[in-house]
């Protein structure tokens, strides 16, 4: 549902087409309605640039290269060896996938610029809503059509077979059924991040990294299970991935995928440089408590596609993954913001995307039942 195209190195995907397709069956008492997601969030038609970065039209560019050659002299130089040739390969993959795919025109070749002001006015819409969703929470829908429910007074939407638990992370063991059940867990952690926790707009509960090497993955995972990490470029969250994160859960490394962020137009959020943070991508990092009881994951694929813009908005990966799971997989997300079909979800801000606001409503002729 989510897949614009495939391609031996990687994967185009539309995170907005898969929202839609999910929830274009939802039933709300006797109606059956259609939603769409807010598509301003996605509005992303020129590079990230913070609010004071925006030029002016009309500055002179010599001043712009004065901006960016002093800009190159703070580049980190420490970078190494094997960084550069990481993010060499991520570019070329990048453009070799989008050339042996442009006669799909999945990406627009003409883009109305506004330096993504309706994306970031959705953003802040979204961070100004209320959530007021209170921690030890546990909810549910165990029918094979989304629904919409009121919880705390304010509407949400269920996908189908979806479970969810608003709890600390540190309780998971004591609610959830500890009997390695999950064929794959997908793990967002709250990075320990200065900007973030600067920000107010974009504060959310973060963890030191040594919290995370608590939970109890080992119980969790199945023989045969799949674990999947998200990571952004900092080196020293990387690094206590596998030096630290994954000894003490037991975990083996499978494979590294790398998810690219692109506008509406195919361009890359931001340049790609010799830098260990900001890059135009992130990385997935796979892991397995049994590797010969593990289907073979590949190295090094891609992930392209337009992401949100409000922070921390993970595109789905389901649709990719299918393959390299079995046939309706008990999964679990922990640290989730967005519910699923099918999945569990685990998270302090588990509801945060669900709220009704952020959806268009269609209504269909169409009755429950009919």
């Amino acid at each position: 549902m989510s897949i614009l195209a495939v391609h031996d190195k990687g994967w185009i995907i539309s995170h907005l087409e898969y929202l839609n397709k999910i929830y274009n069956n939802v039933y709300n008492d006797n109606q059956l309605l259609e939603l769409e997601f807010n598509k301003k969030v996605f509005d992303i038609n020129s590079p990230f640039l913070r609010n004071n970065q925006i030029p002016k039209m009309n500055e002179k560019k010599s001043m712009t290269n004065r901006k960016t050659s002093k800009k190159k002299k703070n580049i980190d130089d420490s970078i190494s060896t094997e960084k550069l040739d990481e993010i060499k390969f991520i570019q070329e993959t990048v453009d070799e996938i989008l050339a042996d795919v442009a006669e799909k025109n999945i990406f627009n070749k003409i883009v109305e610029t506004d330096y993504n002001k309706r994306a970031r006015e959705a953003s802040q819409e979204f961070y100004d809503t209320e959530y007021n969703i209170s921690d030890n929470f546990y909810g549910c829908n165990q029918s094979d059509n989304p629904i919409i429910t009121t919880v705390h007074s304010n509407q949400y939407i269920f996908p189908s077979n979806s479970h969810f638990y608003s709890y600390d992370v540190k309780d998971i063991d004591k609610k959830l059924e500890i009997n390695n059940q999950f064929d794959f867990v997908l793990v967002d952690p709250p990075w320990w991040n200065k900007f973030i926790r600067r920000n107010k707009n974009k504060s959310y509960k973060m963890m030191f990294n040594e919290e995370l090497t608590k939970i109890a993955i080992d119980k969790l995972l199945n023989s045969s299970g799949i674990i999947a990490i998200w990571c952004t470029n900092s080196q020293s969250h990387y690094n206590y991935i596998f030096d630290v994160i994954f000894p003490l859960w037991g975990i083996k490394y499978i494979a590294k995928w790398y998810w690219v962020k692109v506008t509406k137009s195919g361009e890359t959020i931001c340049d790609f440089n010799n830098s260990s943070v900001k890059q135009p991508f992130e990385l997935l990092i796979f892991g397995s408590l049994n590797q010969s009881a593990v289907p073979q994951i590949p190295d090094k694929k891609l992930i392209i596609s337009v992401p949100s813009a409000i922070h921390s908005h993970k595109p789905p990966l389901i649709d990719v993954l299918k393959t390299y799971l079995p046939p309706n997989p008990n999964c679990l997300e922990i640290f989730a913001r967005y519910l699923l079909p099918g999945w569990t979800s685990w998270g302090l801000e588990v509801l945060k995307f669900q709220n009704l606001s952020f959806f268009n409503i269609n209504k269909t002729n169409k009755c429950f039942g009919s």
